[in-house]
């Protein structure tokens, strides 16, 4: 006897039979009225039951069969019990069976065991099963023929076996009453059961569903129809162009842009397939299928790099054909993914000097944006450039920040419109921008453009900006860095770092002026000292020397004092010490670069954004910052925490020497003395700091900036009283700091580097491509050990 279920007066039941992983939604309602007499002396039948059973009898055997833990438990609960089984109980043993067998493949293929479908075919009981669906096929509804035939797709039958033969024939002759659902999972299940060969049902089935293409919404059913297609390409592959091809292509394109407008997740092969037939159908996409394919999000947030590869070629014969719109989406998808193709890149240029004067500065910017991203001089830069400095002075004030993020552009890529600077520094372009929403993000990026003009644009002699609206371009990791970070070989070089030289001896994410966040900083001297940098004093916060000190201690702290006293006046947004005198320079570039950016003596030379507008609400700020050059930390506008270091060296007043004689061979060996179990050791003992005695002070004049060369000496003069102390840079370059599959970092990346390498520090830099061959750290150490060696000051 089977158990017992009370009917009960609940709400209408389902029957949910979750054949695949993404399910075709089958649910038939199963009103809880059913088991009661609808009429005197009648009770309903079910519509998917053709015997006249009971409800309990009907669920109790639905429930025994999914609730089964082995293959034999299902099987003898369908064979055991043939009166209590109705038709649609067998694609619930089949599914269920599928079921049991995936979970067995995991430890069977651990031990060697083969338990797939064939297993299965051999039992006793899985053959009275077949033969009692084979039997009873005729007399089922529609619903079970199309779930057994799927859910015996998903048991992974041979295609040539009497089961799939005989619902296969019964799925032929009822083609003509199934619905869209039904058609749809026919087909799904034929192309499954015979991937690789042709078949007549596949044909009757295709033609329904291009009918009726825009009512499809099942994943499944559109990627298996885009894998059909694929194969009827590849069969005209092979002969001459012909219409047959055009018509393929066309049903292709039709067929991709309902998928992306349904699909709201891909796995990966089904990426592939999708790239792959957008790479054969997009050349016959007008303007109007372009600009949906590339408005889709899903589309959006997937590299297809087939199909860029592929409209780079045909997309030159179409630019006159689209708009705009369609081009700026074109050129936001080529610079989200890095994708640096010189030919589509060169058409956007075309069509950007040939539209530019009709075009909005908002839509230039993006067109203009890959360039820079990409880090890419297209090939007519020398016609293109001039024309968009034109555009710029007469549309400077209409938009501002589309303004200076075209401007930004231009500059990563070297090129610098002195006519446009005129007026972008113009006090009447300040107050515009300073009264509007977006003041802040426009004020950072004027202070970086100042600080770039400053670096590498000598002839320039217009206005510049004024130093109370100087900021710091960004005050944390970019947002790319950190939503990257646990993709980042950072916290490997981090851990490595820290065991060769120590915590004291680097500093992480540090912000140097003008905004640049750097990966690791060292400060490491001529003879191969590495300096604890938490231990240098910042000039302003130095203590002063008390009157017992050592004559040892005195002289080392005027050194030191002298030598971060030179680094701070040099740091262009470092506060400045009231009253101090300032230091000599080996250039004028370092003077002239200084002497404008501190707005009073003794003042900051920056004032942090949240004290400049505390008032002012992070949505207004962040407008239109999707599009800018550059992107900043979504939290950029907050005010900095309060252990935010500065960006000058601090520490206590005492300097130790960290020597790295076998990472930095130098020829100074006596400068670095031997130790018995490597370099990278801790402190040194305070006896064997004051036991060393100092170096004789022959000269009054301060050290040399680290940042600069040292300035020579005559033959009778003396050497200098303190070492000279190169800043030393490590750049981990991760996967996205480069183009895609290419060796050139991105626009940005490089003109912080530039400009980093102009201010005097010397950079390390540590791509991905080395960084992902180093295993554990014993590698990591030995890698940092041969970079560091390399270094020649």
């Amino acid at each position: 006897m089977l158990p017992g279920c009370s009917c009960g007066r609940a709400g209408p039941r389902a029957v949910l039979l979750p054949l695949d992983a993404y399910g075709h939604g089958l649910l038939r309602a199963v009103p809880a009225e059913g088991c009661r007499a609808r009429g005197p002396g009648k009770r309903r039948g079910w519509s998917f039951v053709q015997e006249r059973m009971s409800y309990d009898t009907f669920f109790t055997m639905k429930r025994l069969i999914e609730r089964s833990r082995s293959v034999g438990e299902v099987l003898r609960w369908v064979t055991q019990n043939p009166g209590k089984v109705s038709a649609s109980h067998y694609p619930i043993a089949l599914h269920k069976l599928g079921q049991l067998l995936q979970q067995q493949q995991g430890p069977a293929a651990l031990g060697g065991e083969s338990r797939g479908p064939g297993a299965v075919l051999e039992q006793p009981e899985f053959q009275t099963l077949c033969q009692a669906i084979i039997s009873g096929c005729p007399k089922f509804d529609n619903f079970s023929i199309v779930n057994c035939l799927y859910a015996a797709a998903a048991l992974g039958l041979p295609g040539e076996s009497p089961l799939v033969r005989v619902l296969e024939e019964e799925s032929r002759s009822r083609l003509g009453r199934f619905n869209q659902k039904d058609v749809s999972m026919v087909f799904s299940s034929v192309m499954r059961l015979h991937p690789s060969s042709p078949h007549p049902l596949v044909e009757s089935c295709l033609s329904s569903l291009e009918r009726h293409l825009e009512k499809e919404r099942h994943p499944q059913t559109l990627f298996l129809l885009l894998s059909y297609y694929r194969l009827r390409a590849q069969a005209l592959q092979g002969h001459p162009a012909s219409d047959q091809q055009l018509i393929n292509n066309r049903k292709i394109l039709r067929l991709v842009r309902h998928t992306l407008g349904q699909v709201s997740a891909m796995r990966e092969h089904e990426l592939a397939l999708l790239d792959e037939m957008l790479a054969l159908c997009a050349q016959e996409a007008n303007n109007k299928a372009l600009e949906a394919i590339f408005s889709s999000q899903l589309f959006y947030e997937n590299r297809q790099e087939r199909f860029i590869r592929s409209m780079a070629e045909w997309l030159p014969r179409k630019a006159e054909n689209l708009t705009p719109y369609t081009m700026a989406l074109i050129a936001k998808y080529v610079a989200r993914h890095r994708l640096r193709e010189p030919r589509l890149l060169d058409t956007i240029a075309s069509f950007l000097l040939k539209r530019g004067e009709q075009l909005d500065s908002k839509v230039i910017q993006k067109l203009v944006f890959p360039f820079s991203r990409m880090n890419y001089r297209p090939s007519n830069h020398g016609e293109l450039f001039p024309k968009l400095e034109a555009i710029l002075e007469q549309k400077a004030g209409s938009s501002p920040l589309a303004t200076v993020n075209i401007l930004m552009s231009m500059f990563q890529l070297s090129h610098f419109p002195q006519a446009v600077l005129h007026q972008v520094f113009s006090p009447a372009f300040i107050t515009n921008v300073m009264s509007s929403p977006y003041a802040l993000i426009v004020r950072r990026y004027l202070s970086l453009l100042d600080a770039a003009v400053e670096l590498e644009f000598h002839d320039y002699s217009g206005p510049r900006l004024d130093p109370r609206y100087r900021v710091l371009m960004f005050e944390h990791a970019l947002t790319a860095d950190e939503a990257n970070r646990k993709y980042s070989y950072k916290g490997l070089v981090a851990e490595a770092l820290r065991q060769l030289v120590g915590e004291e001896c680097y500093r992480q994410d540090e912000v140097l002026p003008p905004g640049y966040c750097t990966d690791f900083l060292l400060w490491i001297n001529r003879s191969g000292t590495v300096l604890p940098l938490s231990r240098v004093p910042a000039a302003s916060k130095a203590p002063p020397a008390p009157a017992a000190a050592s004559p040892a201690a005195v002289s080392l702290r005027s050194s030191v004092l002298a030598l971060t006293s030179d680094l701070q006046d040099f740091a262009p947004f470092a506060p400045e010490t009231p009253g101090s005198p300032p230091a000599p320079r080996e250039n004028n570039l370092a003077g002239r670069f200084l002497s404008t950016l501190c707005p009073a003596p003794g003042g900051p030379c920056y004032q942090p954004p949240a004290d400049y507008y505390c008032g002012l609400s992070k949505e207004s700020s962040l407008e239109s910052q999707g599009s800018s050059t550059l992107s900043s930390p979504s939290e950029c506008l907050s005010a900095p925490p309060a252990g935010t270091p500065d960006c000058s060296p601090r520490g206590s007043a005492t300097l130790f020497q960290f020597p790295i004689g076998k990472i930095l061979e130098e020829e100074a060996a006596a400068a670095c003395p031997p130790r018995e179990h490597g370099c990278f050791q801790g402190e040194q003992a305070p006896e064997e700091a004051e036991g060393r005695s100092p170096p004789p002070a022959e000269d009054a004049c301060p050290p040399p900036s680290p940042c600069r060369p040292s300035p020579t000496r005559a033959p009778g003069e003396g050497p200098p009283a303190a070492e000279e102390i190169q800043r030393v840079v490590l750049s981990v370059n991760d996967k996205w700091h480069y183009c895609q599959n290419s060796d050139i970092l991105v626009g940005s990346r490089a003109m912080r580097d530039r400009h980093l390498r102009l201010l005097g520090y010397c950079l390390v830099q540590l791509p991905y491509t080395e960084l992902e061959k180093v295993s554990g750290i014993e590698e990591a150490k030995h890698y940092l050990r041969q970079k560091l060696r390399e270094l020649r000051f």
